[in-house]
């Protein structure tokens, strides 16, 4: 469940970017990274918990590499700040909430440019399919960008929204087979996050 996860979020150092030797928090972004603590800020801006259950991972960081950014490279954006926190939930399913920022210095970051990075990575994917598109409303945020898709047997949504100086993403993958959970559960757990999301700021 955790590698599908990673496939469709690949911008979200969060889940796979480890810290190298030349990884700094400030100045100039010479190397992706992240770790506990980074940007403290930021973190500050994820739920403590999702429904009863607290985080299986919190952390933050920046990515500056031209495979972390993707399609925000083109959008001028050459150092972004994220934090995320992600839960490992029974029944095979998991759940990642994010908020990411750019720096004074880099252009302001736009929700329209996060949607396009997580469309551009699940498009590239050669094992996601039936992608989807569309702008619901939740209550909190109001209407925003979702991307639904099944990658095997894990189904998989993208929610995105602006922010006060952030931009928000909840991902929920959900392994969908007979007696597990159904696409109700994982659209209940869509919604529980996003709630918690909107939130938490």
């Amino acid at each position: 469940m955790r590698r599908t996860l990673v496939a469709l979020a690949i911008a979200l150092c969060a889940l796979g970017c480890q810290p190298s030797a030349s990884f700094q928090p400030e100045g100039a972004c010479v190397a992706d990274g992240r770790a506990a603590g980074t940007y403290p800020e930021l973190e500050a801006r994820l739920p403590p918990r999702l429904g009863e259950a607290a985080p299986t991972t919190v952390d933050s960081g920046r990515s500056c590499s031209d495979a972390k950014l993707s399609t925000l490279r083109t959008r001028g954006v050459a150092d972004l700040r994220f934090a995320g926190a992600t839960w490992d939930l029974p029944r095979e399913q998991s759940v990642v909430v994010a908020v990411f920022a750019t720096p004074p210095g880099q252009p302001p970051l736009e929700a329209g440019w996060m949607s396009e990075f997580y469309e551009a990575g699940a498009r590239q994917s050669t094992k996601t399919e039936n992608i989807d598109i569309s702008h619901p409303s939740y209550e909190g945020p109001g209407e925003v960008y979702q991307l639904d898709t099944l990658n095997d047997l894990s189904f998989q949504s993208v929610i995105v929204w602006p922010g006060s100086g952030v931009v928000h993403a909840v991902i929920v993958a959900t392994q969908l087979h007979p007696g597990g959970l159904s696409r109700a559960d994982h659209d209940a757990e869509v919604k529980l996050a996003v709630e918690a999301a909107w939130g938490a700021g």
